[in-house]
This record gives structure tokens, C-alpha cells and sequence, in this order.
């Protein structure tokens, strides 16, 4: 099956949304789990794989997510680093 790459940025929340949504979605499958063990529809190794596919995708976008606040950490602080236009250099008054 062909893959999908998927680079987007969220604020906190969205990526809390999504997060949540993903976390549903992985617990609707174990459930669904639950139920095939009964004797109700498709066999319970199927709704595991799926779980598992669900959770392996939960874990790749946090992961990403960690890399990217991490890179923005840094780039804030080698910008904080360095010296701002604003902020040149003035002549020392007591000199």
C-alpha cells in the first residue's frame, strides 16, 4: 500500500485534539477486541492489529512532535544568543 507523508503544524490544542482523537480511535479498536473474543464479528487478532497499527501511529506523531519543539528550542536558543539589531553595542557612559 502506497504511504503518506504528512508534515503539518498545529497549536497545542489542535495537537491535543489529536492526540485525544488517535487515543479514542486506538481504544474503540481494542474494544472492538473485546467483543470478537465473544463471538461477535471479525476475529479479535484483527482489531488487535488494528489497535496496534493505531498506536504505532500515536507514538509516530508524538515523536514528531518532540523533534520539532526540540529544533525550535534550539533555534530559539542560538537567536537568543545572538545580538539583537536593537539591542547594539552603545558606548559605555563611564568611559
Amino acid at each position: 500500500m502506497p504511504r503518506r507523508r504528512i508534515e503539518v503544524s498545529v497549536s497545542h490544542d489542535e495537537f491535543e485534539d489529536l492526540n485525544n482523537a488517535l487515543e479514542d480511535h486506538r481504544n474503540g479498536f481494542t474494544d472492538m477486541a473485546e467483543e470478537a473474543s465473544n463471538g461477535l464479528g471479525l476475529e479479535p487478532e484483527y482489531w488487535e492489529g488494528r489497535a496496534n497499527e493505531v498506536q504505532s501511529l500515536l507514538e509516530k506523531v508524538n515523536e514528531h512532535s518532540r523533534e520539532e519543539t526540540a529544533a525550535a528550542d534550539e533555534s530559539s536558543r542560538s537567536r537568543g544568543t545572538a545580538q539583537r539589531p536593537d539591542r547594539e553595542a552603545q558606548p559605555d557612559p563611564h568611559d
